[in-house]
């Protein structure tokens, strides 16, 4: 099952109505600047599937703020295809949650986004900033317990007294749990009670420091090792309060135990640490691996902010190789990234590539989220195609030269080939990169290595250069003809499907 569409209405960032497409169930790399709505999105799915947060669940909390009370409809309405149809499940004003029991949906429905809700994760910049080990040293025990028990661990079933129990149950029964006196048998029934959450609690949370530890391997250089020392929770005597609610994180740096280590390790290392903890959970809560059929969302909202660039595609070979089942939708403010991750992921088959952006609609009007697909390479060549039967013969050069330098770049990039240096990678030319191509292509061939560029297309590719790409710069451009770009179109088409290095 995937998640097809996703439909938002009046709810928080989205005055009126917004439709976001997923075709096919892809996953989705998203950008948007500060304010645009991508925050908002993140939290309507996490707030349509989580268990953390209690019933009922009123939508209206969520109702964008500039919309008229009176006419407000807030909605948020997701629609899920399992190969053999498309369903929608609606969350909307006067209605009961989706997953409250009760509501208007039936069990089979209900057990589905259960069953999503226990294996999916969602993870943001704020969760990232608990999880992430930077704040104050005293008050991170406890900062990290309720993380893992409210959170990462709360829909985690452990097997007890012949049954199962969640962990955010266990730990919502021990939180309401008091001695009646401070008689031991008052006090030793209460432990018990802590003992059965502890006995639960403690094989998750070595089973997450092993799969972090794992993750951790992914990112370049790591040094790292993670533990967790969990005291255990138990009542006082004489106060009858609950202690023990710290998890101590326990942090290894070239073999070395570090104390204060959110002094000590720098933001890029704290944020790895930070996304393997979450990600391991995240893995370690589908139940069900192999199984290929369940939906499990994967929702990332601006948590590379403290990754540098060497660091952030190791999280998507990470991603790639570790959920291959998940839907992930990666949220992003920073644009140099997206476009670097664009390119990595184009190869990759099941993403699609989007903008969110703010469209003014008057001077005391709120913005509008507006969503921008971004084509991927080859529906370039696709609306190309378009443009050339409609006559507009311009706009299909322009996509041809687009498909052209975005295959050059990857053709480079796979292959190891190297290029000028230029501060600003948008100067490097489509000219500069061909010519690099052409230079392997020379030296494969000195070494009697066989071809890397198929030969019969070289003279072709020199042809569309010259007489529709080159032009596009020049006055001349208004004289191509639509032979010239029906010509160019299929020898690029030629070119993107051919084997490099060249197999005849």
């Amino acid at each position: 099952m995937r998640l097809v569409r996703v439909k938002l209405r009046d709810f928080r960032a989205f005055p009126g109505e917004f439709v976001l497409e997923l075709n096919n169930g892809c996953n989705l790399l998203l950008h948007g600047e500060n304010g645009s709505g991508k925050s908002s999105l993140a939290l309507a799915l996490r707030q349509f599937f989580t268990l953390e947060h209690p019933f009922p669940r009123p939508i209206t909390p969520f109702a964008n703020v500039f919309a008229d009370p009176a006419t407000s409809q807030p909605m948020v309405e997701l629609t899920f295809n399992n190969g053999a149809g498309n369903q929608q499940i609606a969350w909307q004003n006067n209605q009961d949650h989706p997953l409250q029991i009760g509501s208007a949906l039936s069990a089979a429905q209900r057990e589905m986004l259960m069953s999503i809700s226990r294996c999916s994760g969602f993870f943001d910049y704020r969760a990232l900033l608990r999880a992430s080990l930077s704040q104050t040293f005293n008050t991170l025990p406890e900062q990290l317990f309720l993380l893992f028990v409210e959170n990462l661990f709360a829909d985690f079933r452990a097997k007890v007294g012949g049954g199962e129990r969640y962990i955010g149950e266990l730990w919502s029964e021990l939180k309401k749990t008091t001695p009646k006196s401070s008689r031991d048998a008052h006090i030793s029934r209460a432990s018990g009670v802590a003992k059965r959450f502890d006995d639960a609690f403690r094989p998750f949370l070595a089973q997450v420091t092993e799969k972090a530890n794992e993750y951790l391997l992914y990112f370049p250089g790591n040094r790292m090792k993670v533990g967790f020392d969990y005291p255990g929770s138990s009542f006082a005597k004489w106060t009858k309060l609950l202690t023990g609610k710290s998890v101590n994180p326990v942090i290894e740096f070239n073999g070395k135990k570090v104390g204060g280590h959110n002094e000590f390790l720098n933001e890029a290392r704290l944020t790895a640490l930070a996304l393997s903890v979450f990600l391991a959970a995240a893995k370690l809560a589908d139940a069900d691996p192999n199984n290929p059929d369940p939906l499990r969302l994967l929702v990332l909202d601006d948590v590379l902010i403290g990754l540098d660039l060497n660091n952030r595609l190791p999280l998507l070979e990470l991603l790639r190789a570790e959920f291959p089942r998940h839907q992930v939708i990666l949220l992003t403010h920073d644009l140099v990234w997206f476009e670097i991750a664009k390119e990595h992921t184009n190869d990759l088959g099941n993403w699609s590539h989007a903008r969110l952006f703010e469209e003014p609609t008057g001077p005391a009007e709120p913005h509008y989220p507006r969503f921008e697909r971004l084509k991927p390479n080859m529906e370039d060549l696709q609306v190309a195609a378009g443009y050339v039967y409609s006559g507009d013969l311009r706009a299909a050069a322009v996509y041809i030269r687009a498909a052209y330098e975005s295959h050059l770049k990857r053709i480079c990039e796979n292959n190891g080939i190297e290029v000028s240096y230029k501060k600003n990678t948008r100067h490097v030319t489509a000219d500069a990169l061909w010519g690099a191509i052409l230079r392997r292509h020379s030296k494969r061939l000195q070494a009697q290595r066989g071809e890397f560029i198929d030969p019969g297309l070289i003279p072709r590719i020199s042809v569309v250069r010259s007489t529709v790409l080159n032009r596009l710069s020049h006055s001349g451009s208004s004289s191509l003809t639509p032979a010239e770009l029906a010509t160019a179109l299929q020898i690029i088409t030629d070119f993107r499907s051919t084997n490099i290095p060249f197999m005849p």
